[in-house]
């Protein structure tokens, strides 16, 4: 149950951050930043493994670049999914992902013990 509080609150954290960071991506409220991370947990844990095995001759020989359009797309289905929560467009999604990535592995730093 810490676990899964410590995700929701990095990941809320992340997306608020972004949404501050892109104009493309649009966050309603606080209530939509928890649901909406909630729904990505959700579908990293279902669709994106999936998504990351079908996808395995791409990554490979990408060298690891199309696991980025792998996350962009979870990342697109997430805010498709969610009320409130919007983003513009497939590349602001690439972007969103990339950016997304690295402010929550920022995040996450700063809460290990």
């Amino acid at each position: 149950m810490k676990k899964l509080l410590a995700y929701i609150l990095t990941n809320s954290i992340s997306l608020i951050m972004l949404s501050g960071l892109l104009s493309g991506v649009y966050i309603r409220d606080l209530k939509t930043t928890i649901l909406l991370s909630l729904v990505l947990g959700l579908l990293n844990s279902t669709v994106k493994p999936v998504l990351k095995i079908l996808s395995l001759p791409l990554t490979i020989m990408t060298f690891g670049f199309f696991s980025i359009i792998v996350n962009a797309f979870v990342l697109s289905i997430a805010f498709s999914l969610t009320r409130g929560a919007s983003m513009n467009g497939f590349f602001t999604a690439i972007i969103a992902s990339v950016l997304f990535g690295i402010i929550n592995s920022f995040v996450e730093s700063l809460f290990k013990d």
